[in-house]
């Protein structure tokens, strides 16, 4: 509000030499009249005064009698471009009403300061992945000594986090997917807890200095295969990255979400899932000791909806703990020598990159039932007789290869089939109660962005 607005109101009961005075109080030369209800009457100006007087008007009269009531005023719904236009049309002071009519400010050219600064809040979408090939070279005590690669890509189901930053040091933090709701009087109180969630344990490494609810839920169920678990600690990251000055990289975020959920939180795994998350797409990804690159593929349009059309989820309704796998597969890994198995998932990961850049894709179907067998053969937690058995009748039915998706022993399998050959693997399969379904690629990795609180 203009320091002396108020010298510019003039009350309707008196006389013109007031509308005068207050003219000349400001460089707006305006004077509003108003009821006694500060109901705006009409305004006046230098050029309304002259007009007066020219028909015999005196400063005693009435400023009713002088004020010009058809005025222009904006209100709480105005827009900003609709002002700019009055300005643009040449109106140098416009009053400012509320929905009863009562003169509460007034804008100028010189003077319209924009909306006050509102609460945001912060949301953030995260994809899960499918891989093809190299899962187990992504694990560190492989890579540490022989490099791994991985091929996937990520597809259209979601982790979604929403962020809402408060006033105060309170920390509410919801997860819909397993109704568990987590209250904190504050961040030393999180720290300090001995049960923290994957939610409140990627929070005790971003340690935010502020107080703020957390809501997240997913598209997909827990134990699909799918890294959920990964994808939900990028969304949360990114959350927190949104409010950011200097953000993260992609890079800075995967390694964040790593920590939170492998190392804090306690789920054994590899490397993969949380880059894939944050970079989204086909990429086929090098590890090492030293630095992990994240190789994005530019394939031929044709390649990727041929493809998609190939590819098909098959939910084996059995659910699985992938850090307790992680556990088994790393004894047996210890215990007996893999390596040369693993070796081979990496080279093929790369002879798959070159079928997708190709377009070789019954080449990359094969592929996938090379891969399918050596990751039975990593570990006995992999697969047992009902899950070889569902493998067994899809390829029966005409499934060129596919592969358990995760760590193995339950959740998802991503089968590639031929269109010839749909129909019959679809009623195979649902014949054994697998549910199925159809997936669309996701060629951009988490999304964030903020907005007003409404």
């Amino acid at each position: 509000m203009i320091e002396n607005f108020i010298e510019l109101i003039v009350l309707h009961s008196q006389a013109v030499v007031h509308g005068i005075k207050a003219i000349e109080s400001s460089a707006a030369q305006i004077a509003f009249i108003v009821d006694d209800n500060k109901k705006l009457l009409g305004i006046m100006t230098n050029g309304d005064v002259r007009r007066f007087f020219l028909r015999g008007g005196t400063t005693d009269s009435g400023i009713t009698d002088c004020m010009n009531r058809e005025f222009r005023s904006v209100g709480p719904a105005t827009t900003r471009e609709e002002v700019l236009k009055l300005f643009d049309l040449g109106f140098r002071a416009v009053p400012v009403i509320d929905a009863e009519g009562v003169l509460t400010d007034f804008v100028t050219p010189d003077y319209f300061p924009p909306a006050e600064e509102k609460s945001v809040l912060a949301r953030a979408r995260a994809p899960v992945r499918i891989s093809f090939s190299g899962g187990g070279s992504d694990l560190t005590y492989y890579f540490m000594h022989n490099q791994g690669a991985v091929l996937h890509t990520t597809i259209g189901l979601y982790a979604h986090t929403t962020l809402i930053p408060s006033k105060g040091q309170h920390i509410r933090i919801i997860s819909h997917d397993i109704d568990r709701e987590e209250n904190y009087t504050s961040l030393r109180e999180l720290l300090d807890s001995p049960e923290k969630s994957l939610l409140s344990s990627v929070v005790s490494v971003i340690r935010p200095d502020f107080g703020f609810e957390l809501f997240v839920h997913s598209d997909f169920p827990i134990g699909s295969g799918l890294g959920g678990s990964s994808a939900v600690a990028i969304s949360i990251v990114s959350a927190f990255n949104e409010l950011r000055l200097d953000k993260w990289t992609t890079y800075e975020v995967a390694e964040l979400a790593f920590h939170a959920e492998r190392l804090c939180f306690g789920i054994n795994g590899g490397w993969q899932d949380q880059y894939a998350s944050a970079f989204g797409g086909f990429n086929l990804i090098e590890f090492d000791g030293k630095r992990n690159m994240v190789h994005s593929l530019r394939l031929e349009t044709d390649t990727l909806n041929e493809l998609e059309e190939c590819l098909m989820l098959c939910d084996t309704g059995i659910k699985h703990d992938s850090g307790q796998l992680h556990d088994i597969q790393h004894k047996e890994f210890v215990e007996s020598d893999h390596q040369a198995q693993v070796q081979r998932m990496v080279d093929l990961s790369r002879q798959m990159h070159k079928f997708l850049i190709c377009g070789d894709l019954k080449a990359f179907g094969n592929g996938l039932h090379e891969a399918w067998v050596l990751k039975h053969s990593l570990s006995s937690a992999i697969s047992d007789s009902h899950i070889d058995e569902i493998y067994q009748s899809a390829r029966d039915a005409g499934v060129l290869g596919g592969k358990l998706l995760g760590a193995g022993g339950g959740g998802f399998f991503l089968f590639f089939v031929l269109p010839r050959n749909r129909a019959e693997v679809t009623a195979r399969l649902k014949s054994r109660g697998c549910k199925l379904s159809t997936l669309r690629f996701e060629r951009e990795g988490v999304k964030s962005w903020r907005t007003k609180v409404l």
